[in-house]
């Protein structure tokens, strides 16, 4: 008897390597994508705190706080930023420059 084609087993064989390498490719994409996301986000604060800076100082504040809102509305910051809060505030106090997210769960400072 010639028997040709694959066995039962084969084909599970098969179809686990499969399995197993589009679930690590899947995992190494979503893995670049929210590095990639943190990467905009940090970029985004450091030109909302440029922004900042410029604000307090023509605004000749030296220790204030301003939110992302307000940023924009006086046009320091012009930029693209999808990634922060309108809500968010950045402070100056004693020259350094702090920029507070504000969610739900409490404030998270950096």
């Amino acid at each position: 008897m010639n028997n040709k084609g694959f066995t039962l087993v084969e084909l599970l064989a098969v179809i686990v390597i499969l399995l197993s390498v589009s679930l690590v490719s899947v995992y190494g994409i979503s893995s670049s994508l929210n590095k990639r996301d943190i990467k905009e986000r940090n970029e985004e604060i450091e030109l909302a705190k440029n922004a900042a800076k410029i604000y307090f100082s023509l605004d000749g504040l030296y220790e204030s706080k301003v939110t992302i809102e307000k940023l924009k509305e006086k046009n320091y910051l012009k930029e693209k930023t999808d990634k922060l809060n309108n809500t968010d505030e950045i402070s100056i106090e004693n020259g350094i420059i702090t920029y507070c997210s504000i969610t739900y769960s409490g404030t998270e400072c950096s």
